[in-house]
């Protein structure tokens, strides 16, 4: 007859065993995770943390293409006092908050409108709701270059059917006259942008209860009261969230506003995001460019911050 003694003992070694293999194994699957992660560590680092760290040398260095490729010299915050002592900064700085804020509110505002009226009982709605995703299917350089052809002042559509219809008796300059140059690059960009501002409405409208609708159309409420009191309400959260991922992509979009207008005329459409491309490769300066894409980059940043939050709060 076998002891109790042994008999404990030898689960006592058993477990023991188990204990062991069951560390290993787990050790065995980290290793095995973070040698998974090793590739995308590199990718990330090559295509992101070495441009980044580049990028911040540069804006430390005086570093002018100009001067030859050995010129490189450091400078601490000098191109940074460069850029806040550049006597057209103010003018840049009222074209990127012209930009930004139109790029962002107008596409939201008009996706709104548009989702209220697809939201509602319309023949053919299916159809109309495939309709207008169709600028969301076009490359934004595609975008771009049509609108520039559009406005032409010589062979534009634009010009061509407003003297048709009798609105205008010679030839506008959408983007060389000061009067229209803004508004024409906004219109753009809320054609191009509505899309995806829709998709995302349209599916914060559906998710409302038809019961909360009901009831009140019950107690009599008007069709503009029910908009403000219980659509924008629910929707309040999407609308949000559009607002900061807009000035996020606004702020840091380069093709759409450079391709229309390449800045002009002179520099009444220069952003800070163009600016960049100038400075580094047009005017060679390489210090300079890559200090106002610091500076874009940490306005960015404080956008991403307080997106990351609202989607912690969202999930809370």
């Amino acid at each position: 007859m076998i002891e109790p003694q042994v008999i404990r003992q030898a689960g006592e070694v058993t477990e023991r065993k188990q204990g062991f293999l069951s560390s290993r194994l787990k050790r065995d699957e980290v290793l095995l995770g973070y040698a998974l992660l090793v590739p995308s560590f590199l990718f990330i680092g090559l295509v992101i943390g070495y441009p980044l760290v580049r990028s911040l040398q540069l804006s430390l260095n005086r570093f002018k293409l100009t001067a030859g490729v050995d010129s490189e010299q450091f400078c601490g915050l000098c191109n940074f006092q460069s850029l806040f002592r550049d006597p057209f900064l103010e003018v840049y700085l009222r074209n990127q908050a012209i930009w930004v804020l139109g790029a962002t509110f107008l596409p939201i505002l008009f996706a709104l409108v548009l989702a209220l009226l697809m939201d509602r009982e319309l023949r053919g709605r299916w159809f109309w709701r495939s309709v207008v995703l169709i600028p969301w299917m076009m490359p934004i350089a595609t975008t771009a270059l049509t609108w520039r052809w559009i406005y032409d002042r010589q062979w534009g559509l634009l010009n061509y059917y407003l003297r048709q219809v009798g609105l205008i008796s010679e030839n506008v300059g959408f983007l060389t006259d000061k009067f229209w140059l803004w508004p024409s690059i906004l219109l753009m960009a809320m054609w191009m942008w509505f899309p995806y501002n829709y998709v995302a409405i349209l599916a914060a409208l559906q998710a409302i209860p038809k019961e909360m609708r009901e009831a009140a159309r019950v107690d009599g409420c008007t069709a503009w009261k029910e908009v403000w009191y219980i659509t924008l309400p629910s929707i309040r959260p999407v609308l949000t969230l559009l607002t900061v991922l807009g000035l996020i992509w606004s702020m840091n979009d380069f093709t759409a506003i450079f391709l229309l207008t390449e800045g002009g005329p002179g520099i009444d459409s220069t952003t800070l995001a163009p600016l960049v491309y100038k400075v580094s490769f047009r005017y060679y300066d390489l210090g300079k460019g890559a200090a106002i894409g610091m500076v874009l980059m940490l306005i960015s940043l404080i956008f991403g911050a307080i997106y990351l939050q609202m989607v912690k709060a969202e999930e809370k």
